[in-house]
């Protein structure tokens, strides 16, 4: 077992025919592409959605079918397959529609498809409802009469697994599903999904694939983050593509991504890129608005003395606020649920912490709301304004039932080293341990009586970041503090023996150069 988790191979990736339905599925699109039929891939708009919908798209059209694709937009249809996706799919004349990384629980619009004659695929990995989707075929590995031996499968997995089928069935080269590799590690990574089991095989070999991607929009987001593909780590999916690539669904729309990553075409992938790498920066700057206003909100009520951080404002950008949410619980440790008034309905975006269950604390509390979806870590809902107060409080009551232990932060210190031990051997091993992620974190440790070398600084967009030097022994190395920069005063400099450190150790490849890097998790002085 030790020797498959260091080194996974696509043998040990389940084979796709243990999903259920999987067969109908692939049957009725064989039907579709020998009859001609239109069908309508339709998607999800953040990364995983994206991501499965071009692999259903590229392998589909591989295969000589007569395919649409469809993204709803965030702000005016939210999550799922909307009304005015299948009124697209009228006016195409559509007869098969396959959905990815969202159908499970949209019985209402589904109905609507199926009695003007359309067949339907629902290939999801979110948690399904006690009511199954009116679907010729439901692939879910999260279903209860599921065999598939591993349910925690992105939105992009399930779509692989499907492609991989169909790719089979139609006995082509190995060639062509390894090319797929690279968009569902992506989507893996960046969807916060368990990298443990089947993730993790995809997630490492995904970002191998990464590496030597042919794609022209992967190759242009690459060059615009100053990032070297060679080098590419799960930090730098997670945190510098994913956003980009999510950017577009964000603060304009979906499709922006989805061109980026089916264009075969090289300037048209630069200008999509660059687009990409504008509406990021507007996100950023949406991001921190909402972030300043939330944490106003937190001190003026106290809310982090409280199990669940519920915060609700008029006008806050429903794109961003799952990012804020995720900042807010990195910061207070506590589930996190911000909510967008608009109109007279709430949409929310919820992050939580381990060992509380987003998607069961919901399912208790879902009297209050119009509808929810999502997983353990991440989920989104709909609620009327005047239901907030109660959806509040049953969710408080709620998390009253677990253990206090849930909501203190901890850390576990895997070793205390001195920073000469940090040899390039070492980094080359943990490397083996990577993807890091949900249920596979990331190695801590700890360093002691260092000394802070030359002169920290603030960096960042808003200098929120604080960089300093270490020295610990004959070793210097470089460190960042994340969101410390006000501690820059609190730094005993060239005073040897001082300051103590735990941190997580990365390899950091910015503009293509590999050096180590402490990423502090906390510090401590002897001021302190």
């Amino acid at each position: 077992m030790c020797y498959e988790f260091l080194n996974p191979v696509p043998a040990q990736l389940h084979r796709p025919e243990h999903l259920p339905d999987i067969n109908l599925a692939t049957e009725r699109i064989i039907s579709a592409i020998k009859n001609r039929e239109p069908m309508l891939v339709y998607g999800d708009y953040d990364v995983d959605g994206v991501c499965g919908t071009a692999i259903l798209i590229s392998v589909l059209k591989s295969l000589g079918a007569k395919v649409y694709y469809y993204l709803p937009h965030r702000h005016t249809e939210g999550y799922g397959v909307s009304p005015k996706g299948i009124e697209f799919a009228f006016k195409h004349g559509i007869r098969l529609l396959i959905t990815n990384d969202c159908g499970s629980n949209d019985i209402e619009t589904l109905t609507t498809a199926q009695n003007a004659g359309i067949d339907i695929i629902v290939t999801d990995h979110h948690e399904p409802g006690h009511i199954p989707p009116p679907a010729l075929a439901f692939i879910n590995p999260k279903r209860t009469d599921s065999n598939y031996p591993f349910r925690e499968l992105a939105g992009a997995g399930v779509a692989f697994k499907l492609a991989w089928q169909l790719l089979a069935t139609f006995n082509r080269t190995k060639e062509e599903l390894i090319s797929l590799l690279d968009l569902v590690g992506l989507a893996t990574i960046a969807d916060v999904v368990p990298l443990i089991g089947e993730n993790r095989i995809i997630a490492r070999l995904g970002l191998n694939a990464l590496g030597r991607t042919k794609r022209p929009g992967l190759k242009e987001l690459f060059s615009v983050s100053r990032l070297k593909p060679s080098l590419l780590s799960a930090r730098n999916i997670a945190f510098i593509i994913a956003p980009r690539l999510n950017a577009a669904g964000r603060v304009g729309h979906a499709r922006i991504a989805l061109e980026l990553l089916l264009t075969e075409d090289q300037n048209r992938a630069q200008l999509l890129a660059e687009e990409l790498e504008q509406l990021n920066r507007s996100r950023q700057q949406i991001e921190d608005n909402i972030l300043s206003s939330a944490r106003r909100l937190i001190e003026r009520d106290e809310k982090d003395k409280e199990r669940v951080i519920i915060l609700a404002e008029q006008g806050w950008n429903e794109g961003i606020i799952g990012i804020v949410a995720a900042r807010l619980v990195e910061e207070f440790w506590r589930p996190c649920v911000l909510i967008s008034l608009k109109e007279n309905i709430g949409k929310g975006s919820a992050r939580s912490v381990t060992g509380f269950n987003l998607y069961e604390a919901l399912s208790i509390t879902k009297q209050h709301l119009i509808n929810f979806g999502g997983h353990r870590y991440a989920a989104g809902l709909q609620i009327l304004p005047t239901e907030i107060i109660r959806f509040e409080q049953a969710i408080k009551n709620f998390a009253a039932t677990l253990p206090e232990e849930i909501f203190k932060p901890s850390l576990h210190i895997e070793a205390v080293v001195g920073l000469e031990e940090l040899t390039p051997e070492i980094i080359d091993y943990l490397t083996r341990l990577e993807p890091f992620g949900p249920d596979n974190p990331e190695p801590v440790f700890a360093s002691t009586g260092l000394e802070v070398v030359g002169y920290p600084r603030r960096v960042g967009r808003t200098q929120e970041h604080l960089k300093f030097k270490v020295r610990g022994g004959a070793a210097i190395l470089s460190a960042i503090a994340w969101q410390r920069s006000n501690q820059i005063l609190n730094l005993p400099i060239g005073k040897p023996g001082n300051l103590d450190i735990c941190y997580t150790i990365a390899s950091d490849n910015f503009n293509g150069k590999k050096q180590i890097q402490l990423n502090i998790i906390d510090l401590k002085t002897t001021a302190d």
